[in-house]
């Protein structure tokens, strides 16, 4: 089971048989492909956790950079872009992973993009552990690889559960650090109905009363609610939403600021050309440029 390869469209063994769940240490990935440096962003179409157990090193996630080291756990799911560009005494474990590998063990279809580092309004990309939930995981981690590399499919519902326990105390460590101070449920999930609205119609609902129309509260507890949790306002969230898919379509596509603004739902390129720059301190051609 252990004869296997990663690549940004799939998991395959060396039969060119598909996977659905690969585990390998780190350093052995990096020095199979000689990808210590990854010099363009790619995106995979499966989800990635990456435990860094030794050394240290940068690692590029859509539009943020961060200095990962050891202790630090990173999570990439499908529709991220990423690089990375690691030391050469980096060590630890990367698990690729299909939703379906999941799914076919819990009963909710939806359990993997629920998790709060893996759906798409995400700031946990990386996680810091203390000592006692790293030795926990990495434990979790080393039984899951050991597993893994015996023949095929012998313990691949042993596999399952040790993953499941590594994404559920992660679940439980992002969670407890984001809401220790607010406690309530019915709150939470209306914040998270109110991101999953934004992901939904942010080409269509620009003003925090439309969406709080929909969620049937009033605009200022809307607001409320998001400067509590979020530590921002209804519109800031919103616009921060608006302005990722800008730089995203900038970045990742050859459409021009106007096919952009076209597609946004602007009104016309120049008020697309204003708002960019009045948020970013730049034009989107410049931005594009740079």
């Amino acid at each position: 089971m252990h004869n296997a390869y990663l690549n940004k469209q799939g998991l395959f063994n060396i039969k060119g048989e598909r996977r659905e769940f690969i585990a390998m240490k780190l350093q052995h990935v990096l020095q199979l492909e000689d990808n210590y440096t990854m010099t363009h962003m790619q995106k995979n179409d499966f989800f990635q956790l990456i435990l860094i157990t030794k050394g240290t090193g940068l690692h590029y996630i859509d539009l943020q950079t961060y200095e990962v080291k050891a202790g630090d756990i990173i999570f990439l799911n499908t529709w991220q872009h990423y690089r990375w560009n690691y030391d050469t005494s980096i060590q630890g474990y990367i698990l690729s992973f299909t939703p379906s590998f999941i799914t076919q063990f819990v009963s909710d279809h939806l359990f993997i993009h629920d998790l709060p580092f893996f759906n798409r309004f995400t700031k946990h990309n990386v996680l810091e552990l203390d000592d006692e939930l790293k030795t926990i995981i990495r434990t979790a981690i080393e039984r899951m690889l050991t597993a893994y590399e015996t023949e095929d499919g012998e313990f691949i519902n042993l596999i399952r559960t040790y993953l499941l326990e590594v994404l559920l105390l992660c679940k439980k460590e992002v969670e407890q650090t984001s809401f220790a101070n607010f406690n309530s449920t019915k709150n939470k999930e209306l914040i998270k109905s109110f991101e999953s609205l934004i992901d939904k119609h942010f080409y269509e609902y620009r003003f925090p009363k439309e969406y709080a129309k929909v969620l049937h509260i009033t605009p200022n507890y809307l607001n409320a609610l998001c400067q509590k949790i979020k530590q921002k306002s209804a519109g800031d969230m919103i616009r921060d939403r608006i302005l990722r898919e800008c730089k995203r379509l900038l970045i990742h596509t050859d459409l021009s600021a106007s096919e952009i603004a076209y597609q946004l739902n602007f009104k016309d390129n120049s008020y697309f050309s204003r708002f960019f720059k009045k948020h970013m301190g730049i034009g989107p051609d410049e931005y594009r440029r740079k």
